[in-house]
Parts: structure tokens; C-alpha cells; sequence
């Protein structure tokens, strides 16, 4: 059965899952026209036919969000005469989150092949052997010449999310897709931000706009994904429960309980510690060791 709420748990779906950027979109003078497509999930059964035709298995959280909802389209207008009455003279950029609906995830071919398959990691970089067995498929269109996928190694691999640009080339963009959907908010869904983590250099006109919108960001690129730079217990974070069907409830009151019982026990910490601290006055004599 397909994924349905009412309106209010489905206003708090997207705004939970979207992290507040909308809000933090609307608040530049430079951008205009946010737009965000609701598109209902699909069932069970469609996901499994697709599995079934593709001959792989979606990693759950993937699965999840096509339950939830079959694809995903943010887009917003930006713009450096913002001040100009007149339409027409206006420079428009195009900003876009966007994830294919099921039906749009199809093989991608063209790239090399070797005999055997491998993911090597070394340091802060990763690379990609693929064989007549691994299979890749398109999630996102970035340009002509590129597109963010989910790569399968092997038919029964966890697949990672990497960006595939150029003439047969792969760079590493995320383990997991929730993670993946955590960056491409992060970067605000400025146009070909994919490029910043691949040998080519990322088009002027994004670094313009990463400058007005999103400054410091460029900087942190890596931080995005390189988890043990951080804590993790201090930035947002998109859960995968998110993707899920309510069950009893509304989205939004599952993760607002998570939040309330989180506060409650930085509380509870904060009055432990604030007992252990002596009082202000007391001498270190008439303290006992």
C-alpha cells in the first residue's frame, strides 16, 4: 500500500526531510519561485517489480523513500537583478534538488570494464573497478555529460551513490543515499555542486552562487561525507525513519518526540553537573576528599 497522510503530517514530511531550506532559500533576496513537487510513493509491489526486472535489491532507506514518495523535484530561480521591474531583463539561474522516480531509475552503460569488480579506499579516496557484472544506474541528471548513480559493484553489493561525469569517470560521492540526500540539501541544491568532488573544476557561475547563498560551504565539502571530522550529535541530520509510513501518527510527531526526549536528557546531564560543582564561596578546606 502506497504512502498517504493527511496534509498537515505530509507539510511536515517535506519540511523535516528538506531540513528548513526552503525557508532558508526564501530569505535571499537573489532567489525566487521555490518550488516543491509532491509526488505520492508507490507501492510495495511496484518496488519489487522493479527489483525483479533489474535483477538487484534496493538498499532499505532507498526503499523507503519510494515508499514514501516516487521521485522528488525542488527547484527555485536565481537571480543577480533581483532589484529589476522588468522580467525580461532578468539572468535566471535554475536551482534543483531533484531524485528520479522509480520507472526513471534505468541502466546506465558506456563505462569500462575489467574482470573483477572493486571499491578501493585510500584516505580520502576512493576508486572504482567495475566488470561485466556491476551495474549502475541513474538517479539524478546533473547535465549532458553527467549524472549522479547508484553503482552495484556486484549484483548482490550494497550499492554506493557516485558521480559520473566525463569520459567514463567516477567520483565518489556517498555510502548510502540518505546521506547522499543530506548533501545535495547541504549544498542547496545550487546547480552541478557534484562537480566540486570530481577532478573537474566546478563552473564558475555555481561558485558565484555558493558565495552569495551558501558562503563557507565550498570550504566544508568533504566534511559533508568524512563523518569522523565532526560530531555528529551536532548538526542536522536526516533520519531514515523519515522515509517510512506513519504508523499511528503523523511523521512530524515521531521526530518531534526524538527531539523532546534528546532535550530532556541534555537537561537532566546539565543538572548532574551542575550538582558536582561546589558552590561559589566554599573553601577547599572544608571540602571532603
Amino acid at each position: 500500500m502506497g504512502f498517504v497522510v493527511d496534509k498537515v503530517s505530509e507539510d511536515s514530511f517535506y519540511e523535516n526531510l528538506l531540513l528548513g531550506l526552503s525557508k532558508v532559500l526564501e530569505r535571499s533576496p537573489c532567489v525566487s519561485k521555490v518550488t516543491l513537487k509532491r509526488i505520492p510513493g508507490v507501492r510495495q509491489a511496484d518496488i519489487r517489480a522493479w527489483e525483479h526486472n533489474n535483477g538487484v535489491i534496493l538498499p532499505e532507506d532507498l526503499r523507503s523513500f519510494y515508499s514514501s514518495c516516487n521521485g522528488f523535484l525542488l527547484t527555485y530561480e536565481f537571480s543577480y537583478d533581483y532589484k529589476t521591474t522588468n522580467e525580461e531583463e532578468r539572468d535566471y539561474r535554475t536551482g534543483i534538488i531533484q531524485v528520479n522516480a522509480i520507472n526513471d531509475v534505468i541502466r546506465v552503460y558506456g563505462y569500462e570494464t575489467k574482470n573483477n569488480a572493486n571499491v578501493e579506499h585510500c584516505g580520502k579516496r576512493h576508486s572504482l573497478t567495475l566488470s561485466r557484472e556491476s551495474k549502475v544506474f541513474e538517479l539524478a541528471n546533473v547535465d549532458e555529460n553527467a549524472k549522479v548513480v547508484l553503482v552495484y559493484p556486484t549484483t548482490y553489493s550494497i550499492p554506493n551513490i557516485w558521480f559520473y561525469w566525463g569520459q567514463m569517470s567516477f567520483s565518489f560521492l556517498a555510502e548510502d543515499f540518505t546521506t547522499y540526500f543530506r548533501m545535495t540539501v547541504a549544498h542547496l541544491g545550487i546547480p552541478y555542486w557534484q562537480y566540486a568532488f570530481s577532478k573537474e573544476n566546478l563552473p564558475e557561475t555555481s561558485r558565484e552562487m555558493f558565495t552569495i547563498i551558501a558562503p563557507g560551504i565550498l570550504a566544508e565539502d568533504r566534511n559533508l561525507v568524512e563523518r569522523h571530522k565532526y560530531d555528529l550529535d551536532n548538526v542536522n541530520k536526516i533520519d531514515p525513519n523519515i522515509f517510512s509510513p506513519s504508523q499511528g501518527g503523523s511523521q512530524g510527531t515521531n521526530l518531534e518526540r526524538n527531539v523532546n526526549v534528546r532535550s530532556t536528557e541534555n537537561k537532566t546531564k546539565e543538572r548532574i553537573k551542575s550538582k558536582s560543582v561546589p558552590k561559589k564561596g566554599t573553601s577547599a578546606k572544608n571540602r571532603k576528599h
